[in-house]
């Protein structure tokens, strides 16, 4: 059985991204465990979990694009931006027109903005994370942050609810999009609900309820093997020298005159398991980026 491998959970709701590894670090008796993305606690959907050595490829998954699907309520204003928060703010109800919920959403379809981080979010300002002055009633200035909005669709209007599709980049937050498409309608709004569908190649449909694990035999069909994961993201070069292989293993520079030069590429050994992320360094030269110490009967 493999020991190291990636995992797809399908997250439920009002827990926590760190909630949920706590509890798979204990079901699965693993030594090390992380994720590429926290998802908000009310948020659920796709959590790409990494399992002991597969938690060096943490930061080759977190750039993907990701997809949700998210809803919006109109006419309230929350301390969180969704509706777990503090009601700051009421407005009395109004119709948009079709007409201006196209032109705001089209706006920011396939587009790229300066956001305006939410206050209750882990990013960090001269040392602290935003929602640390939050809770303290500190005053700060959010930071910004330029997001690409790759797709953005209106799944349904009901009343005073937009549901609706978005493909985005690593760091948009969908609570503050919510924020400021609500602006645009000349309103206010807030994130009653949040689901990851798709990051990079993986998808939802793959994932596994949290409440279905018991134990490591319980998710032996849905173990994700290192090289499977990263197919489509890396050109995946096969090293048979054995002298090569060391050199690889202990981290040391190599040279392949015969690749078409790529940024980044995936060693692995003649049974395809993993030997190390290397990166172009000059030339036909490349630098080690990331080593696996892969135990070799652990078979794909």
């Amino acid at each position: 059985m493999l020991k190291d491998y990636i995992l797809l959970i399908d997250k439920p709701a009002y827990m926590t991204s760190q909630d949920c590894l706590t509890i798979l670090k204990r079901k699965l008796k693993v030594k090390k465990i992380g994720h590429t993305g926290t998802l908000d606690p009310i948020a659920t959907g796709l959590m790409v979990v990494l399992v002991n050595e597969a938690t060096k490829l943490s930061n080759f998954i977190l750039n993907a694009n990701k997809t949700y699907f998210a809803t919006m309520q109109l006419f309230i204003r929350t301390d969180t931006d969704d509706i777990s928060g503090k009601v700051l703010e009421t407005r009395a109800p109004f119709v948009i027109s079709q007409e201006s919920l196209n032109r705001v959403f089209n706006f920011y379809d396939n587009s790229e903005y300066e956001q305006v981080v939410p206050l209750y979010s882990a990013v960090k300002k001269d040392g602290l994370k935003l929602y640390q002055y939050a809770r303290q009633n500190k005053p700060v200035e959010l930071p910004k942050r330029l997001v690409t909005i790759k797709r953005l669709r209106i799944v349904s209007v009901k009343e005073n609810l937009i549901q609706f599709q978005l493909t985005c980049s690593k760091g948009t937050y969908v609570r503050s999009l919510i924020r400021d498409i609500a602006q645009d309608l000349k309103t206010i709004g807030t994130m009653v609900a949040l689901r990851r569908v798709e990051q990079g190649d993986f998808r939802i449909q793959d994932a596994i309820l949290l409440d279905d694990i018991v134990d490591e035999k319980s998710i032996k069909n849905k173990m994700i093997p290192i090289v499977k994961g990263l197919k489509n993201s890396l050109k995946i070069v096969t090293i048979s020298n054995k002298n090569m292989i060391t050199k690889i293993k202990n981290g040391q520079e190599i040279n392949l005159p015969d690749l078409e030069i790529k940024k980044e590429i995936l060693l692995v050994n003649n049974n395809k398991q993993p030997l190390a992320i290397y990166a172009n360094n000059k030339g036909t030269t490349y630098i080690s980026k990331k080593g696996f110490n892969i135990d070799e009967s652990d078979k794909n």
